[in-house]
């Protein structure tokens, strides 16, 4: 029974806290080679790369690098904008008025660039969105799955929970459906 607590706490520790193979059997006095097989046997690797690299994470990633190249793009709109009144307002000679053109072209150039980039980004986002999100029949099948093992496992929560199972079901279907 010890082994199974212990267990559990490895695998919170492992899946939700990154913690190493190494950190864990020290904090928990077993071997390491012991959370090793744990990992192995149960998926803990594979979950929690699942889980560190989920859909939501990643959109959420997706969205700060979008968030970057628009903040780029609004610091060349200002750089632009400080050209255009420097050339208005001719204080220095001919020859610095040419640097100031060449350098508005530079930064009209990178806000097209900006602008691309900003446009296949979106795209990504949006094929991102079409091809995680999980049809309903799929979504289904799994739940199907979960209740008949929750019934298998222990039929008195089966039976507590068929209004939940009922209501979660009624919900997902107007989301997903």
């Amino acid at each position: 029974m010890a082994k199974d607590s212990e267990r559990s706490v490895a695998r919170i520790l492992y899946i939700d806290q990154g913690k190493s193979n190494k950190e864990i059997a020290e904090k928990l006095g077993v071997q390491e080679k012991t959370v090793g097989n744990w990992v192995k046997k149960y998926g803990w690797k594979e979950e929690r790369d699942a889980r560190d690299n989920n859909v939501d994470a990643r959109i959420e990633n997706i969205k700060a690098v979008i968030d970057d190249i628009i903040a780029d793009r609004t610091s060349a709109r200002l750089k632009i904008k400080q050209v255009k009144i420097d050339l208005e307002h001719p204080r220095t000679p001919e020859d610095e008025a040419k640097t100031l053109r060449d350098e508005l072209s530079t930064l009209k150039k990178e806000i097209v660039g900006y602008d691309d980039s900003i446009s296949k980004w979106n795209k990504t986002l949006d094929n991102f969105n079409k091809e995680n999100k999980v049809s309903l029949a799929t979504y289904l099948h799994v739940m199907d799955e979960l209740f008949k093992d929750m019934q298998a496992h222990n039929q008195d929560l089966y039976l507590k929970t068929l209004d939940f199972q009922e209501q979660h079901i009624s919900k997902v279907s107007v989301q997903l459906g």
